[in-house]
């Protein structure tokens, strides 16, 4: 495992975290995920009238309202589908002590906070006036495309210039379509106010972030904004999130400057071992611990058929990365989703690269899903716009279904975006995807990592630095595993009661020393090695039984030469190496 990797006192720190959280009253969980089932349970706040839009153009249907001990929770319901991050006059406004007499006057309550989605920007009045971002307020919404319906997450613990903005145990609101005229939710605003229940979050409690077994293969999918992974400034961040990471393959956007082979390189400094490239010469590149046997440029986008030759549950895996057009572009975004939701229907059907039924489907990309929904509808379910330039609709899955969409969660928090900038206007969104032939892979582990809002309990077991993911790039790596479905239970039972398991060691390349951690979950006798080149075991790090846990040891190569190196870990019949790179 991944949680508490790094310190021996690790096991027995989770045990603790699970008994402390597992006796706490844990709140219904609301996941801002572009989903409304975890919402079936929660009532309306009040009952809304339909037709009342005034002189306004919009009708909201419904409102609900939730919260936890960090987050207020709100759903909204429209008539119609709008985007909420602009082009709309939608407004929230929170009377955050629920009290009529302080703040600014709306409806006969007392707001603090008012914000503007289509501006993208709010007004909090406390000790002043400040206008604030969805940043300063913690607010996420989903989804980022056009809806009817949005979910919307604001951090219950904001301070504003050191003044705590929700300071009541109630509070009072009112969405409202425009500045004045258009409807109100709920319609009469001082009548109604919402008691806080302030239940345990279990977003925090546990995050697990391995590969569930052996058989799967890890997919990430980054955009490292304008070829900022080969900049020195940002090589230490990158490091360290793709050695936490570990992937096997790798789809890269916004590489506009270096080639394949350099992406492949520095992927072989960060992580060791043999490293595939494939580039079509556009900026969608593809890095891969197997090799690439095919690969065509789809108008800026790419495909790359990739050959897994020593997994049992793989053996090729149809690759696109993708990037279509930014912003406003809604037509080129969809001419560019059309062309290569074609070349995957010219593939199944014997034509392009003519893979073989079943062959597993993985599309990776920034697809800069920030405007109409039909985008996102295209890609899930080969519904073409243009089939006069592109031809006729199918149904990209091999059983005749729809492609699965993957929705990464962030680590520790109630979201699923992809992208962060706190310098922008706009707020965080879904903008990356990883989307799958759902038939034939089974999804494990995935993850929009955010180092940013990861626990610190989390953070102080790992290598990652609380800033790494915002310093690195304005996307987050979008993690994924796969693992092919028709593998038998007893195979896939007897690869997850595997009793220990190896990470990479850091930093790698090191000089002189690093660390090397790895995870045992039952008494086992371990035997920790290293071998040089030749095959020759140049150090015994650990022989010895070890009980249930997170084990770290450090390696002093001070009296070896500068060269590649693998560390081997022994245990109960098991095996396992990784490659680690001594620089002097």
């Amino acid at each position: 495992m991944r949680f508490f990797r790094s310190y021996d006192i690790g096991s027995c720190i989770y045990m603790f975290l699970i008994l402390f959280y597992a006796q706490q009253v844990v709140a219904q969980s609301i996941l801002v995920d572009e989903d409304m089932s975890d919402w079936d349970d929660i009532a309306e706040y009040t009952q809304e009238s339909m037709g009342d839009i005034g002189t306004g153009e919009l009708d909201i249907k419904s409102v609900k309202i939730h919260d936890d001990d960090r987050f207020i929770y709100f759903l909204i319901v429209l008539d119609s589908e709008i985007l909420l991050q602009q082009f709309n006059d939608l407004s929230l406004y929170i009377d955050t002590d629920n009290n009529k007499d302080t703040g600014v006057k709306l409806e006969d309550i007392g707001y603090e906070l008012q914000f503007n989605f289509g501006d993208r920007k709010g007004e909090v009045y406390l000790d002043g006036n400040y206008t604030i971002s969805s940043y300063d307020i913690g607010l996420v919404s989903a989804p980022t495309v056009t809806s009817y319906f949005f979910e919307i997450k604001m951090n219950k613990k904001t301070e504003i210039n050191g003044i705590k903005l929700f300071n009541s145990d109630t509070l009072a609101f009112v969405f409202q379509t425009q500045a004045s005229g258009g409807d109100l939710a709920p319609n009469n605003p001082s009548s109604v106010s919402y008691t806080l229940k302030n239940g345990k979050s279990d977003f925090n409690s546990f995050i697990f972030l391995d590969r569930e077994t052996e058989f799967d293969l890890r997919f990430l999918s980054y955009n490292v904004y304008r070829d900022y992974l080969f900049d020195l400034e940002g090589r230490d961040s990158f490091r360290r999130i793709f050695q936490f990471i570990e992937p096997d393959i790798i789809g890269l956007q916004e590489v506009y400057d270096n080639s394949g082979e350099d992406a492949a390189s520095l992927i072989q400094e960060f992580l060791g071992g043999q490293w595939y490239s494939g580039d079509v010469g556009n900026d969608n590149l593809l890095v891969s611990r197997y090799p690439i046997i095919k690969q065509k440029a789809i108008k800026g986008n790419a495909a790359y058929l990739v050959k897994v030759e020593d997994n049992i549950s793989f053996q090729n895996v149809l690759v696109i990365v993708a990037h279509p057009p930014c912003c406003s572009n809604d037509q080129g975004r969809q001419d560019e989703i059309d062309a290569f939701m074609a070349f995957l229907r010219e593939s199944k059907d014997g034509g392009e690269f003519d893979i073989a039924e079943n062959t597993p489907i993985v599309i990776v990309g920034d697809m800069n899903l920030v405007g109409l929904n039909q985008q996102v509808k295209t890609m899930l379910t080969g519904d073409i716009i243009n089939e006069i330039k592109y031809g006729q609709d199918f149904s990209p899955d091999w059983d005749g279904t729809a492609l699965e969409d993957v929705k990464p969660f962030n680590p520790g928090m109630p979201t699923t975006f992809t992208w962060y900038n706190e310098n922008s206007s706009f707020g965080a969104g879904r903008l990356d995807y990883i989307v799958y032939s759902g038939s034939v892979l089974e999804l494990g582990t995935s993850f929009s990592l955010h180092s940013k809002t990861l626990p610190q309990e989390f953070l102080d077991t790992t290598y990652l630095q609380r800033n790494d993911t915002y310093e690195a790039s304005d996307h987050l790596p979008v993690v994924a595993d796969f693992r092919i479905k028709e593998i038998t239970n007893s195979e896939l039972d007897s690869e997850k009661s595997k009793s220990v398991r190896l990470h990479q060691n850091y930093p790698n390349p090191f000089n002189s020393s690093t660390t090397i951690s790895y995870t045992v979950d039952k008494s086992s006798y371990i035997e920790l090695i290293i071998i040089n080149s030749i095959g020759q075991t140049v150090s015994s790090l650990v022989n010895r039984v070890q009980q249930s846990g997170n084990y770290t040891v450090n390696f002093d190569a001070s009296g070896l030469s500068s060269g590649i190196y693998t560390y081997s870990l022994r245990a109960d019949g098991l095996d396992m190496s990784k490659i680690m790179t001594l620089v002097k």
